[in-house]
């Protein structure tokens, strides 16, 4: 059997030893299948990483990325790269040996299927509100840390939209997008780990929702199937979390994360209520606190 060419694009961005122990997991298979290659696109220094990686993993390419936020970091990845197999990994999962030949085995069984979806398991616990990981155990999320796609299909969608410039919704919008053109199947046997990341404070929060705002505002409320008793939802289930985690006092550190999040859905509540006007209510509830949000309000406002 042809084993199909694949191309492991990782993105990364000062966190060497984070992207040595994923590389390790990979460079093994890599190096004994020709028809492999992995490209690290990196939004640091590139040339900090190759000084690091020099003389352990050489099989490695590493090239520059563009400074413009993870999801034109993976398109300028997969740019530099080759195979009809694309499989995106990001640097702080933990593959296992055997990910490769799962996927590529998938997709010589399936030439149907143009999207594999990753398993995605958490390692260790959470210790509280501001402790969070993209686990996948059954499938339906595509979350960007751990699939696969074949590059025609990734080329027809035109990749990770850059109008998205924080890790937040452009795996949710490249999923979107992906459903409209091909079926997604769900690989159990293609596995990595993922350590839970502590995210505190309001800006974190604050991304994340006005990144929310720019998905609705690209693809329609309707279209997102989103809406302001969804985000009311959202906010209930969260503040009855809290109260619940508070009174077993068991994972509950950082109660007031818990609460960002539920005061995050009911603006979203009151944005997509008041949608005719949701570019300017936006611009009141998260202001710009950097070039990245000032990007999207100017997507917001049509400019």
């Amino acid at each position: 059997m042809t084993l199909p060419s694949v191309a492991i694009v990782i993105p990364t961005c000062k966190r060497p030893e984070l992207l040595k122990r994923c590389l390790s997991r990979l460079v093994p298979y890599v190096a004994m299948h020709p028809e492999c290659s992995i490209t690290v696109s990196d939004d640091g220094d590139a040339s900090v990483t190759r000084a690091v990686l020099d003389g352990e993993l050489g099989i490695v390419n590493i090239v520059q990325g563009p400074h413009r936020g993870p999801a034109a970091n993976r398109n300028c990845g997969a740019a530099h790269s080759e195979g009809i197999l694309l499989i995106f990994l990001d640097d702080d999962c933990t593959p296992e040996p055997s990910l490769i030949a799962a996927y590529q085995d998938a997709a010589e069984k399936h030439p149907e299927i143009g999207v594999f979806e990753g398993r995605i398991s958490a390692q260790g616990t959470a210790k509280g509100f501001a402790d969070a990981c993209p686990e996948n155990e059954t499938g339906g999320y595509l979350w960007s840390c751990n699939f696969a796609i074949r590059r025609e299909l990734f080329t027809r969608i035109s990749g990770f939209d850059e109008r998205f410039p924080f890790a937040a919704v452009e795996d949710s919008d490249f999923h979107f997008r992906v459903k409209q053109l091909a079926t997604v199947l769900f690989l159990r046997d293609a596995r990595v780990w993922h350590s839970y990341e502590r995210r505190l404070g309001w800006k974190p929060v604050k991304h994340h929702a006005l990144s929310l705002v720019l998905f609705m505002h690209i693809h329609g409320l309707k279209a997102t199937r989103q809406g302001p008793v969804k985000f009311l939802k959202s906010a209930i289930k969260r503040l009855i979390e809290v109260g619940n985690r508070l009174l077993r006092r068991r994972t509950a550190l950082h109660p007031m994360q818990g609460l960002r999040v539920a005061w995050v859905n009911l603006q979203l509540a009151v944005i997509a209520s008041g949608w005719k006007f949701h570019a300017k209510l936006a611009a009141m509830f998260y202001p710009p606190c950097c070039s990245s949000c000032e990007s999207i309000h100017s997507h917001l406002r049509g400019n």
